[in-house]
């Protein structure tokens, strides 16, 4: 028994709501099949198709999460690393996007990602998955003694934030944070076309740029190195020739116009240290970019809404997809801003570039064990700020994390409910486009599959 039948359901099929749907899926060949609008008879569904009545509920595709890490840097020792890609699936988050990770890290996921599903095919009706896709663009095009150091030895205090230590240095009380950054790369325009070359051949999924002087945040400004227009845009071209979109870290204004004038196709956050300008919002049109605005890490650096910190963690722990010490670090906050940041600046600027036509992909920056997020829970808390801080409606906000996200990042298999596409779906009990809440309020989502597969 390979297929599904949902029928009678209401449909967003990533672009726009349809009642009444019915959509058939292979979970052989992990396809959607068929998907109807008007009256299909039960004499024509595939024999022996498992069917779901979906009165009362609405269908959707998979939640892309476009910007977290899957590293474990900041879990305690002896932490399951494959959790990191467990708890979004349990919240609807078919695919997470790693924004800089080393590849051994990234090859070990997708080796117990390929080796759970092929056991969940095997094993047919009974076979289930637990864990998100992921999409990754492995090490950041990172420089010298550059971001992110600053931000990932946060946790971790010594008088050596910003050294890069042999590899063999276990003389810190935080040796496998050192050895990790010892591994990360030290670009410059003249090897910039081979790191992206290396990447391509290692499966990244794109190119992560970094941008940061720290004038937003609580380090001084410009105490660490920072990349010049010349690498970023060495970086951008080199990627384009392979096919790659490239997307960069920026949390400034003038970092964030670097980033726009290379060439990159989008930011991997919005910026938090003035209010939006007409010549930033005019070149994002110029350049056609798109933005995730990762207003939870956003909100976590700056300390501020604490509240929905609070709203979000209780709703996580209360459907059990995280546990006490994750509910500890959810409510937590970094509390790095700079003077004059403001999470406000954040919520105006996407304001601003949604009422241009800038693409917004949602977003979280969420990493395992990192204050103030956790993978999954945290895109629930994205999408309501869209709506009740940026002035999304409930539709604005799902597209922006399904069909906005794929687009934009180049993945043509997923993101909407279409024939040929993967079928990575979640079945919510009720109408999410009457209420976004209805994700996890009351039985919310009930039902996942990842490639036509049932989540556990």
């Amino acid at each position: 028994m390979v297929q599904t039948v949902i029928r009678n359901v209401l449909l967003f099929d990533g672009r726009t709501a349809r009642e009444g749907a019915t959509v058939i899926f292979n979970s052989e060949s992990g396809l959607i099949e068929s998907v109807s609008t008007t009256s299909v008879s039960p004499s024509s569904y595939p024999a022996g198709a498992t069917v779901i009545d979906g009165r009362g509920h609405t269908l959707l595709p998979g939640l892309i999460d476009a910007h977290i890490h899957s590293y474990g840097l900041h879990l305690p020792p002896g932490s399951d690393i494959a959790g990191v890609l467990k708890g979004p699936l349990k919240c609807g988050v078919t695919t997470v996007c790693c924004m800089h990770s080393d590849s051994e890290n990234v090859w070990d996921h997708q080796k117990r990602l390929k080796t759970e599903l092929d056991a969940a095919r095997k094993a047919g009706e009974t076979g289930t998955v637990t864990m998100s896709s992921l999409k990754s663009a492995h090490l950041g095009a990172t420089i010298d003694g550059g971001w992110p150091v600053p931000i990932v030895m946060a946790n971790h205090p010594t008088e050596e934030v910003s050294t890069t230590p042999p590899k063999d240095d276990t003389s810190s009380d935080f040796p496998q944070l050192k050895v990790a950054i010892s591994k990360w790369p030290k670009l410059t325009a003249e090897t910039a076309a081979d790191f992206v070359a290396d990447h391509k051949k290692r499966g990244a999924d794109y190119i992560k740029l970094m941008q940061e002087n720290c004038c937003s945040l609580a380090f001084p400004t410009n105490s660490i190195p920072v990349a010049t227009l010349e690498l970023q845009t060495a970086v951008v071209d080199a990627a384009h020739k392979h096919g790659l979109k490239v997307l960069g870290h920026a949390t400034a204004i003038e970092n964030t116009e670097i980033i726009l004038k290379s060439g990159a196709d989008g930011l991997a956050h919005t910026f938090i240290d003035q209010a939006p300008t007409k010549a930033i919002i005019s070149l994002y049109r110029e350049k056609n970019a798109f933005v995730v605005p990762t207003l939870v890490v956003l909100t976590s650096l700056t300390g501020e809404e604490q509240t929905l910190r609070e709203k979000f963690a209780d709703i996580a722990s209360s459907k059990g997809l995280i546990d006490s010490t994750q509910k500890e670090n959810m409510l937590a906050s970094l509390k790095a801003p700079a003077e004059g940041a403001s999470i406000e600046h954040a919520y105006e600027s996407i304001r601003q570039l949604k009422a241009a036509g800038i693409d917004i992909a949602a977003g979280t920056d969420s990493v395992a064990g990192l204050q103030g997020t956790a993978i999954g829970p945290s895109l629930w808390q994205e999408l309501w700020m869209y709506v009740e801080k940026c002035g999304f409606s409930v539709q604005e906000a799902l597209h922006s994390a399904t069909e906005v996200s794929a687009r934009r990042l180049g993945f043509d298999d997923r993101g909407t409910v279409e024939v040929g596409k993967r079928a990575d779906l979640l079945l919510v009990k009720g109408n999410v486009l009457d209420g976004l809440e209805n994700l996890w309020e009351g039985d919310g989502v009930i039902n996942v599959w990842k490639a036509g597969i049932r989540a556990a």
